[in-house]
């Protein structure tokens, strides 16, 4: 398919939206930034687990929206603690053009990377601060995001020659956006209007195994463990009320006490972010509290 003639289908979406998700899956859009513990290698094998239907689905944590944009449900809430990579979600949903015309200004020199790194992104105007997120995130080292307590970029460069964005998939993923409510705050924000036709994916930063697999400085605030705690609460609430919820964490014996008596499958997924590429082959949980999937398995003994 050309681009020109995407973008009639685009243009034909945006006058219907209730065919925007249709339109969306004939160029099937695909994350446009690399996160670190994304579920792009992942997610058809969780998307199988999910429930067969619901109303609408919410994904508080939402990262680089590997397992949205492979589901492309009709309805969606997606939120993240991170203002800046919400922001750039924003962008993208509201004018991708805008923000790919301020990419092609961008060069990709070291020089030109500290001096973007340095610019503190609550400065800039909404596709301005998209554009540096996305720049910074294709020529930093490994593609990370990492920030330090006063909330400042500091992944250094990596030099790599390779462009930003493709146009095709950035103008797809604006299409797939069309009909999401984009919320930006903690994942309870995400839940405040959930009712029991809904679902809910969460995918927060895993609780600590150990080594390079141990990562939560996405935001000046890190996901600890009392906020690992707080979320089994929170799902253990929405149980009650009927709500249907999915959980992805490290297999570990703190996860299965917290969450003991609910469903779990160990799954195997891989880490590209490691520098050891033998360390990348990681076994992790999916945690449910429903039996109704498109493939029913057994609960784990804890």
């Amino acid at each position: 398919m050309d681009i020109k003639s995407f973008w009639g289908m685009l243009l034909d979406s945006l006058q219907n939206r209730s065919s925007i998700c249709e339109m969306a899956t004939l160029v099937k859009p695909k994350p446009f930034i690399k996160w670190a513990g994304g579920k792009q290698g992942l997610c058809r094998c969780l998307i199988d687990h999910f429930p067969r239907t619901f109303d609408r689905f919410i994904e508080p944590f939402i990262g680089g929206g590997s397992v949205f944009f492979s589901l492309l449900p009709e309805k969606s809430v997606l939120g993240d603690m991170n203002g800046w990579l919400i922001d750039t979600y924003t962008a993208v949903q509201d004018d991708w053009k805008k923000v790919a015309k301020i990419l092609d200004t961008l060069p990709n020199t070291k020089r030109d990377f500290l001096r973007i790194r340095e610019i503190a992104p609550d400065t800039l105007g909404l596709f301005n601060r998209a554009a540096h997120f996305i720049y910074l995130n294709k020529t930093c080292f490994r593609g990370l995001f990492r920030v330090n307590r006063r909330n400042q970029f500091n992944v250094p460069y990596g030099a790599y020659d390779r462009r930003y964005y493709d146009a095709e998939n950035l103008a797809s993923v604006s299409v797939a956006l069309q009909n999401v409510e984009i919320r930006k705050g903690d994942f309870e924000l995400c839940l405040l209007d959930v009712c029991d036709k809904d679902f809910v994916y969460f995918d927060p930063p895993y609780y600590k195994q150990g080594g390079h697999s141990d990562f939560n400085r996405y935001t000046a605030f890190q996901f600890r463990e009392h906020d690992h705690i707080r979320l089994a609460a929170v799902c253990r609430e929405l149980d009650k009320r009927g709500i249907r919820w999915a959980v992805s964490n490290s297999d570990t014996q703190f996860n299965k006490s917290l969450y003991a008596g609910y469903r779990m499958k160990q799954i195997t997924n891989r880490r590209e972010i490691n520098l050891n590429s033998k360390a990348r082959n990681v076994v992790e949980l999916l945690i449910v509290n429903y039996r109704e999937s498109r493939d029913l398995f057994s609960m784990i003994d804890d």
